[in-house]
């Protein structure tokens, strides 16, 4: 599969998943209490912070390697197979701690059939990688939308029966069994469960400087919610995550989508040229040109978009929501850092910004946790920033790019951002940022927005539409002459 076939199959089965997920977020939180989603976001937090040990990330060291053998693919499985079974035997213990030590039944009663997830997704790593490894995500786009799908409809269902916060605990083990049956149908020629430790030492050494990488941002976001959720409350932890997933589910599913296809052909690029100054440029103005109008103009119209779509009582959501977009917005600036890292084979330096940046954000979220949600996500912005600082002085050497080129794409996108979403500024500002304003200008701002972001993109004469033209050419027919 091309590159670009790969990222408009990965993007495209993002976004019909990530549409999936947000109509379901839209209708669970109509018939779930704040609180009750606050019970599963201390749940979610508390896995969060066990799947530490899920970072390892064995995936990537097959994607990466330059010469696979099988016998690493089974060392690969085992030793994924060996931590996937640590961290379920721990969420099963923590629902126990929950229960009787913590006396909270109701995150105890999620926690524990959460615990088969990390179970099923064994038999599911094997295929899933090698399919990535092969850029092949077509199928891997069509197994996300049918795993989200069986999420939804299952999730919804037992909400409107009465199940409460255990739909959503229900709805995610559904899911992931039924993805694990479905990928090893469709790739069966992956379908092995061989185990071999022959090389497992390089490997997880290989993925313990993941798990200092990764792990690090995942345990920081998870005690986050915790710390939110003891200081504030379950309820107020439910209004921060909503806010907190919307903004998740815009950067995971379009960042993520993106991003996982670039790193893939950085891969190829870097095993055959020795480089990826290239690819690294091309996607990063390509992400900044796409994310940034998205993420703006949803801070902009987040009272409006929280109303209409989850209601009244999820208004005190809007805020954060819009201060995360903004810390995810900044996030951007040193985007791909871990794919430069992992690929120029840096990682160790990486865990010790990532430790530096994880620990000082976490301090100064627990500080503002206590001032309210509204000032818990500006430590999320605070964060963003110290990210900035740590990270931007590496790229420029990782992507062997020359100085001023990375702030000429930000300064590029900057203007960019600011015509898509002129028109959503000033509609709020001359409505005094009321969250009644009628859908129709909400949507005929957009509109306007869209155009004048297509227009600048041609004065700018912006790689993306290249893309466009590409799109244009393959299907649009050429006039057949005479």
């Amino acid at each position: 599969m091309t590159f670009r076939k790969a990222i408009l199959w990965s993007v495209g089965g993002q976004a019909v998943s990530y549409s999936i997920l947000f109509i379901c977020s839209v209708i669970v939180a109509r018939l779930l209490s704040p609180r009750e989603m606050g019970v599963f976001a201390i749940a979610m937090a508390t896995i969060g912070i066990l799947n530490v040990l899920v970072a390892f990330n064995i995936g990537t060291y097959i994607i990466r390697e330059k010469a696979l053998e099988q016998r690493m693919v089974d060392t690969a499985f085992t030793v994924n197979a060996a931590t996937a079974t640590t961290v379920a035997i721990a969420i099963a213990l923590c629902s126990l701690c929950e229960r009787y030590v913590f006396h909270s039944p109701d995150v105890a009663r999620v926690l524990l059939p959460l615990a088969l997830t990390p179970l099923i997704g064994i038999f599911e790593f094997r295929a899933a990688a090698m399919l990535q490894r092969e850029m092949n995500f077509r199928i891997l786009s069509i197994v996300q939308t049918f795993k989200g799908l069986i999420a939804a409809g299952t999730v919804i269902t037992l909400a409107l029966n009465g199940f409460s916060y255990m739909s959503l605990a229900y709805g995610n083990v559904v899911a992931a069994l039924l993805s694990a049956i479905w990928i090893n149908g469709i790739a069966p020629r992956h379908m092995s469960f061989r185990f071999s430790l022959v090389g497992a030492r390089s490997m997880v050494t290989f993925g313990i400087r993941m798990m200092s990488i990764g792990g690090l941002a995942t345990l920081s976001s998870r005690l986050a919610d915790v710390i939110l959720g003891y200081v504030l409350g379950l309820a107020s932890l439910g209004l921060y995550s909503r806010a907190s997933s919307i903004s998740a589910l815009v950067f995971e599913n379009i960042y993520g989508a993106i991003t996982r296809v670039v790193f893939v052909r950085m891969s190829e690029d870097y095993r055959t040229k020795q480089t990826v100054r290239a690819t690294f440029l091309r996607s990063f103005q390509l992400i900044l040109a796409t994310l940034w109008p998205i993420q703006i103009g949803l801070a902009i119209f987040s009272g409006p978009f929280i109303y209409y779509l989850y209601g009244q009582r999820w208004l005190p959501a809007a805020t954060p929501l819009s201060l995360l977009m903004i810390a995810q917005t900044i996030t951007l600036c040193f985007g791909m850092n871990w794919e430069l890292f992992v690929l120029k084979d840096e990682t160790a330096k990486q865990t010790r910004l990532e430790v530096l940046r994880s620990t000082i954000g976490l301090a100064f979220f627990a500080i503002c946790c206590m001032f309210g949600i509204t000032a818990a996500a500006l430590g999320k912005i605070a964060e963003a920033v110290l990210g900035v600082v740590l990270y931007r002085p590496h790229i420029n050497r990782l992507a062997e790019v020359e100085q001023g080129c990375i702030e000429r794409i930000i300064c590029q996108s900057g203007v960019l951002t600011v015509a898509a979403t002129a028109p959503a500024l000033i509609l709020m500002v001359t409505n005094h940022w009321s969250h009644l304003i009628p859908i129709g200008q909400i949507i005929a701002s957009i509109i306007v927005g869209i155009l004048l972001w297509l227009a600048t993109l041609a004065g700018l004469r912006h790689p993306m539409m290249g893309e466009f033209d590409v799109i244009v050419r393959k299907f649009v027919p050429k006039n057949s002459s005479g």
